[in-house]
């Protein structure tokens, strides 16, 4: 028998993206914490989400949802995996009561970053305590957090960046490993964010077997308050006045998937600052919904799910 502690459900956790620009207004003030953002906020994201064509994100969210259930399943462990955001819709406080409407009363819960930093874990810490509450008494969710040095994660970053300097055929190529930055106030109050980013820039730079790297922070919020560096706009320019690499490789590594800080942050602002500077811009692909993602995320929820049926 299986005891009601144990999971029967999967919550796969991320941040939220919307839809289309009708969505900004409503996405902006969820992530603003109720803030009504001012129209030339709206009307800057509106320009952002259009450069890129629209976000892909949710997409990749949806297919992902769909391979880690199907995974599972075919290694014995045939529970639902829903998709939940804790920005916008699908949102945890939606999706959590409907879960258990449909029979299920314990869950593992795995976030979209494998990050498990304070910054990161804490607001989908929150979005579960909502949907608990909006779920009623009963209902219990693990969340699993901490997969940066799962070998599947790991294996992906080595194998892409190596498969893209073997394709520049340049070997003064510079490569940065690149993640989000936060504010400085959550590293000094120990927020262990650059910590743990630093143990995986050194797990990947092992398995791709790099000499001309750095580590770099990108897409700052435009705040007054200082946030984390080295900024990678800084990094490139340092790799071409000190190691002469004009031309230079971005591994974003701090997500997952492509999103607005990738395709816009990365692909159109750090790649027109390259352009003007006589650097040649390159960037990996991301990991997006890959068999390497489903399979760290697989690890993951395995550490709480049921033993394989046989």
């Amino acid at each position: 028998m299986t005891d009601r502690s144990t999971p029967d459900a999967v919550l796969l956790l991320g941040y939220g993206s919307p839809q289309g620009p009708e969505d900004l207004p409503g996405y902006l003030a969820e992530v603003l914490h109720g803030r009504t953002p001012s129209a030339e906020m709206v009307a800057d994201y509106v320009a952002r989400y259009a450069r890129i064509g629209g976000s892909p994100q949710n997409r990749i969210l949806a297919s992902l949802r769909e391979k880690l259930e199907r995974r599972l399943a075919s290694e014995g462990r045939p529970v639902p995996v829903y998709l939940a955001t804790k920005h916008w819709h699908p949102h945890i406080t939606e999706v959590l009561p409907r879960a258990v409407a449909e029979g299920h009363r314990s869950f593992v819960a795995v976030p979209l970053s494998p990050y498990a930093s304070t910054w990161i874990t804490e607001p989908y810490r929150a979005g579960i305590a909502d949907g608990l509450r909006a779920a009623g008494a009963g209902v219990t969710v693990d969340l699993q957090v901490g997969w940066h040095l799962d070998p599947d994660w790991i294996g992906y970053w080595g194998e892409a960046i190596r498969t893209e300097l073997g394709r520049l055929h340049d070997p003064s190529t510079w490569v940065h490993l690149s993640a989000h930055s936060l504010p400085k106030r959550f590293r000094d109050r120990g927020d262990p964010y650059p910590e743990i980013l630093e143990a995986t820039a050194r797990a990947i730079v092992a398995a791709a077997g790099l000499e001309r790297w750095s580590f770099t922070y990108q897409s700052p919020g435009n705040t007054t308050e200082p946030w984390l560096g080295p900024d990678i706009e800084d990094q490139m320019l340092r790799a071409r006045e000190s190691e002469g690499a004009r031309s230079q490789l971005i591994a974003s590594f701090g997500f997952v998937f492509d999103h607005l800080e990738v395709l816009y942050d990365l692909d159109v602002v750090v790649q027109e600052f390259a352009r003007s500077r006589g650097l040649d811009y390159h960037r990996v692909p991301m990991p997006n919904d890959s068999d390497r993602v489903v399979s760290a995320l697989v690890r993951t929820v395995g550490r709480s799910l049921p033993a394989p049926r046989t």
